[in-house]
C-alpha cells in the first residue's frame, strides 16, 4: 500500500501547532473551569453571607412583629446586586414581609439551606432569640428559632461575566496561536526554503544537469553542509561524467578506427575505400570530370616475409604506405586492400578523357618510382640487438579511368584488379585499362 506524502512545511506546521492547540485548550479548560467554578462559589458565598445579615438583623423585628422594619430590611438587601426576592416569615411559617416580583419557593426540608431552582439559588436562614441571663448562677438560656429569612439571587448576571471571561479566553488563546502560527510560519520558511532548493538540485542532479549548484543561503549549519555536499557531489559527478565522455569518444574513436581503418598502416580499408568510391562516382556524375583507380601490389615482398618474418614485412608495408601518401593531393585516398596490396582513388581530375589519363598517369609513375627505391628498415626483436634490413621491392599498378555514368565501385575495382594483374606479368610496370575494353 503507497504511503501518503506531504510537504515539509506541512509537518512542520502540525509538529509545532498541534501540541501547542492541545496544551491550549487543556489550559483554557482548567482556567475556565477554576474561574468559573469561582464565580460560582462568590455568589453562593454572597448569598450565605446576606441571608445570615438578614437574619440576625430581623430578629428585633420579628420579635416585635414591626413588619414596616421588616420590610425595610428586605429593600434594603433587594439593593444588593444578584438578589431578586427577599422573603420573611415567623416560627409558624407566616409572612411578616416580602420584597422582589419572584415569588420565594418554600424549602423542601426544613434543615435545607440552600436550594438551586432553574436559574435562581435560594438561600434560607433561621432567625433566632436568646435570653439574657440576670446573674452567673442562671443557667445559659436556651437558642429559639423565632422565624426565617429566604433570600432569592439570579445567575444571570454571574453566566453573563462567566460567557463574558469564555469569550475573552477563547479570543486571546485564537489571538495567541495566529501569532504562534505567523512566528512558524516565517521560522519554517528559513528551513523549508533551502530545503525545496536542495531537493531541486537534486532532482536537477538526477535529470543530467551536473552543472546545478546550491547557493548558500541558509544559516542552518546542517542544511549548509548538506548543500557542500550536493555541490561537492555535482561536481565530481561532472567531471566523472567528463571522463567518462572522454573515454567513450575514445572508444568510439577507436571502434571507428577498427571499422574503417587499418591497424597496421592507419590507413582507410576496404569498407572506407567503398564508401568513398561511392561518393567520387556521385560526384564525377555532378561536376561531368573524370577519376581513375589504381589497383597495386608490391613485387618481392614474399622473400622478405620468408627471410625475417612478418613484423619486417609489417615495417616495409608501412613506409610503402608513407610512400604512397607522399605523391597524393588532400582529395586522393590511399586504402591499403588486404595483405601487400593497395588501392589509390584519384578524384577530380579533368573534365576531358585525354587529360584526365595523362594526370593519372603521372601520379602512378610517382608511385612506381617512389616505391621502387631500396627500403632500409630496422628491426628491434624482443631483448636482441637490433636488425638493420635492407631491401628492394617493386611495384605492379593496375589503374582504370572512369565516370560516373558509365560504372559502379564494384565493376572499377574489378577492373583495376583485371589490369594489376596484367601488369604484375611484366613486374614493376602500371597497366591502364581503357573504360571501354572488358
Amino acid at each position: 500500500m503507497k504511503q501518503s506524502r506531504y510537504k515539509i512545511g506541512r509537518y512542520v506546521a502540525w509538529l509545532t501547532l498541534l501540541p501547542l492547540l492541545v496544551m491550549s485548550a487543556l489550559l483554557e479548560a482548567v482556567f475556565l473551569q477554576d474561574r468559573t467554578g469561582n464565580m460560582e462559589r462568590n455568589l453562593q458565598e454572597r448569598g450565605e453571607l446576606l441571608a445570615r445579615q438578614l437574619a440576625a438583623s430581623s430578629e428585633y423585628g420579628v420579635f416585635s412583629y414591626n413588619r414596616e422594619f421588616l420590610r425595610t430590611l428586605g429593600l434594603q438587601v433587594l439593593h444588593e446586586p444578584d438578589v431578586i426576592a427577599v422573603r420573611i416569615t415567623d416560627r409558624d411559617g407566616h409572612e411578616l414581609a416580602a420584597a422582589g416580583e419572584v415569588d420565594v419557593p418554600p424549602m423542601s426540608s426544613d434543615n435545607a439551606q440552600q436550594l438551586t431552582t432553574g436559574n435562581i439559588l435560594l438561600f434560607r436562614q433561621s432567625i433566632t432569640s436568646t435570653q439574657l441571663a440576670l446573674d452567673d448562677l442562671e443557667d445559659k438560656p436556651a437558642v429559639q428559632q423565632i422565624g426565617t429569612v429566604a433570600v432569592a439571587l439570579s445567575r444571570d448576571r454571574t453566566r453573563q461575566e462567566q460567557t463574558k471571561v469564555m469569550a475573552v479566553v477563547i479570543a486571546a488563546t485564537l489571538f495567541f496561536l495566529l501569532l504562534v502560527l505567523y512566528g512558524v510560519f516565517r521560522a519554517s520558511r528559513k528551513l523549508v526554503d533551502p530545503v525545496y532548493r536542495l531537493s531541486g538540485a537534486i532532482l536537477a542532479i538526477g535529470r543530467g544537469e551536473l552543472h546545478t549548484r546550491v547557493r548558500h543561503e541558509s544559516h542552518i549549519d546542517e542544511l549548509g553542509q548538506l548543500g557542500d555536499g550536493i555541490n561537492v557531489m555535482a561536481e565530481q559527478l561532472q567531471q566523472e561524467r567528463a571522463h567518462l565522455q572522454m573515454r567513450i569518444d575514445e572508444a568510439t574513436e577507436q571502434l571507428r578506427q577498427l571499422a574503417f581503418f587499418d591497424p597496421l598502416t592507419g590507413l582507410p580499408n576496404r569498407r572506407l575505400l567503398s564508401d568513398r568510391l561511392n561518393q567520387v562516382l556521385a560526384a564525377s556524375m555532378r561536376s561531368e570530370r573524370y577519376a581513375a583507380v589504381m589497383f597495386m601490389d608490391m613485387d618481392r615482398f614474399k622473400p622478405l616475409n620468408d627471410r625475417y618474418g612478418h613484423s619486417v614485412g609489417d615495417l616495409l608495408l608501412v613506409e610503402a604506405a608513407r610512400r604512397i601518401e607522399s605523391c597524393l593531393r588532400a582529395v586522393d585516398t590511399v586504402a591499403r586492400f588486404g595483405g601487400d596490396e593497395f588501392v589509390v582513388l584519384l578524384n577530380e581530375l579533368h573534365e576531358d578523357r585525354e587529360r584526365s589519363i595523362r594526370q593519372a598517369q603521372i601520379v602512378a609513375e610517382k608511385i612506381r618510382a617512389t616505391l621502387s627505391q631500396p627500403y632500409h628498415l630496422l628491426y628491434q626483436p624482443h631483448d636482441q640487438p637490433a636488425l638493420a634490413v635492407s631491401h628492394e621491392c617493386t611495384v605492379s599498378i593496375g589503374m582504370v579511368l572512369f565516370h560516373g555514368r558509365h560504372a559502379n565501385h564494384e565493376q572499377v575495382l574489378a577492373r583495376a584488379d583485371a589490369a594489376m594483374y596484367q601488369a604484375k606479368e611484366s613486374g614493376n610496370a602500371i597497366q591502364f585499362l581503357d573504360e571501354s575494353t572488358g
